[in-house]
């Protein structure tokens, strides 16, 4: 299924990648600050292999699951494993993971019930105590980007609609954070405020070309973004 091979055959820029590593590591610690014993995780969704390596360094057992077998062959040639299937559905045993995360997935869901069908499959896959942890574009922040940057985005995501929606999956909240690319807290409230405005995304829409597409990425990269932590009843 050639889902998603337009953003695997996008070059990635070297500042691209060092904000991607840096949003990574800011994610799993705030991970590890929730549930500090955890030494295994499970992402739907491992994109270019970025929060994988990080894993892998960090010496947690870690496996992916994605549509894409471009992206999960990238991974196997790092040492990753994988599982090659379409979510909701996880061929993954109950309650087999410490950790499972997702980045930018659940937006995609067609309807309200695939997306809880999505987050009570994640909650189900990790043990009782552990958790379940989301980072999604905020609606709020990028209004009509939200549409315009992916064709598959569906199931709108705000602060407020996840919380509800962990809650109706009977995850407690025990951390919720903004990002913005790389950045976090007053730093990344003044770099989205420069970086991610609506402004810049109809300035670049204006542009053709590379340049144009550039400014757009920036956009989306330091648009404000929304982690959110759910743990499972113990």
């Amino acid at each position: 299924m050639p889902f998603y091979d337009y953003y695997g055959e996008l070059p990635a820029t070297a500042a691209g990648r060092a904000w991607t590593k840096a949003q990574a590591a800011n994610v799993l610690a705030r991970m590890q600050l929730a549930a500090p014993q955890a030494h295994s995780v499970f992402e739907i969704g491992p994109g270019r292999g970025i929060f994988a390596d990080l894993c892998m360094r960090q010496k947690l057992h870690y496996i992916a699951l994605d549509i894409n077998l471009r992206l999960l062959n990238a991974a196997y040639a790092r040492g990753h494993q994988g599982i090659r299937a379409l979510a909701p559905g996880l061929p993954i045993q109950t309650g087999q993971f410490d950790i499972a995360f997702a980045s930018h997935v659940i937006e995609h869901s067609p309807t309200y019930p695939d997306a809880l069908t999505l987050l009570s499959e994640m909650a189900r896959v990790v043990r009782p105590g552990g958790i379940v942890a989301l980072v999604t574009p905020d609606y709020l922040a990028l209004r009509e980007d939200f549409w315009n940057c992916d064709y598959s985005h569906s199931f709108v995501t705000t602060r407020r609609r996840l919380r509800q929606i962990m809650r109706d999956t009977g995850l407690r909240i025990v951390d919720e954070q903004n990002i913005y690319g790389p950045l976090m807290g007053i730093q990344g409230m003044l770099g989205g405020m420069l970086f991610g405005s609506r402004l810049l995304g109809c300035i670049a829409r204006t542009i053709p070309g590379q340049v144009g597409e550039r400014l757009y990425k920036l956009r989306l990269t330091f648009a404000r973004a929304l982690l959110i932590i759910g743990q499972t009843t113990a």
